[in-house]
């Protein structure tokens, strides 16, 4: 774990949706930093950046969350300066001094977010990094989070665990296949619906399946 705020200090979550940044929040908040806000980066089509998700998803989260949820339209080109754009709106808007992140181990994500916080002159937060990856994913299954996969690399997980929730058969199914149940390489992306912080659990059905010729997608309806 890293924590380079204070206890009591403002800070944003980078929020993808998914399970790392939910189980970052909620150790951030355990650690007592003040959650803020969530920041989401999407693009012109309605859909996150990170996994895919209709913007409309991100925000009931934000809701059942009891939080306020800023998104920001980028193209992969613009992603950095309009993260930088971001934060300096909320530090001067709302006072944030720092962000969290849900990183676990790749070196080449720290280094970015390293040299983005001193760009932004922020502190970072990084409470899953270098927890063992299975620890993870155990730590979020006994906390009783709800992360349902969304997506899928096609070359590395089956098509039948779209739409699941992640349980200990899915991360001993990762294990026996030497891939990584947190998804680093980008094995599988997740949609957290419910567990701890959430008002009540997101109500949802699964659309159809989109598939290319390295990912396969659910949509995500909500009622």
């Amino acid at each position: 774990m890293v924590y380079n705020n204070l206890p009591g200090d403002k800070v944003f979550v980078s929020w993808s949706g998914g399970k790392d940044a939910y189980l970052s929040l909620l150790l951030a908040k355990e650690q007592g930093l003040e959650i803020d806000c969530l920041l989401s980066f999407v693009g012109g089509d309605g859909y996150s950046r990170s996994h895919g998700l209709k913007t409309e998803v991100l925000e009931r989260q934000a809701v059942a969350l009891g939080l306020e949820l800023e998104m920001k339209v980028v193209t992969w080109e613009s992603y950095e300066e309009g993260f930088a754009a971001a934060v300096q709106s909320l530090k001067n808007e709302r006072g944030i001094s720092g962000g969290v992140f849900g990183d676990v181990n790749l070196p080449g994500h720290r280094e970015w977010i390293e040299k983005m916080a001193a760009r932004c002159q922020i502190d970072y937060n990084l409470p899953l990094w270098l927890m063992e990856e299975r620890a993870v994913t155990g730590e979020l299954i006994k906390r009783g989070g709800k992360a349902l996969i969304v997506a899928i690399r096609n070359d590395m997980v089956d098509e039948k665990w779209l739409g699941l929730v992640i349980d200990d058969t899915y991360v001993n199914y990762c294990l026996g296949r030497g891939i990584s149940p947190c998804g680093e390489a980008g094995e599988a992306h997740t949609l957290v619906v419910g567990g701890p912080l959430f008002k009540e659990p997101l109500r949802y059905s699964l659309g159809p399946v989109k598939r290319n010729e390295t990912r396969s997608l659910v949509e995500i309806y909500l009622p």
